[in-house]
């Protein structure tokens, strides 16, 4: 089995990746802080391949066209992007779900050598 980039980020059932595993601690340290602190948890999940970004949060219909714009010294965001608001790890299998079917793993002539063809 290759172990590269997607692997490090998603891992596995039996292994997980550093995804799953950060928001799993933050919803730990959230729960513990609950009854001090309100929290509110979103994530955004893109692709960049070949200079395109895409939304892999977005339904599949939508082709807005997605740029990196710069905010602040070091900081950047991309309007439009879709949020998704998590309000416990249950919810976040549920966005790994979506972004798993809209993310492209196939391999073919133009992307063979990419380090998502595995």
């Amino acid at each position: 089995m290759r172990k590269g980039k997607t692997f490090t980020m998603k891992g596995k059932k039996w292994n997980k990746g550093i995804n799953y595993r950060t928001l799993e601690e933050l919803f730990k340290i959230t729960n513990k802080g609950s009854e001090t602190f309100t929290y509110d948890i979103s994530v955004s999940v893109v692709e960049v391949y070949n200079e395109q970004i895409r939304d892999l949060l977005a339904p599949v219909t939508t082709s807005k066209r997605l740029e990196i714009k710069q905010a602040r010294e070091g900081l950047h965001h991309i309007p439009g992007l879709v949020e998704a608001k998590l309000e416990n790890i249950k919810e976040v299998l549920d966005v790994i779900k979506i972004e798993n079917s809209a993310r492209p793993v196939g391999s073919n002539n133009v992307n063979k050598h990419s380090s998502n063809s595995h």
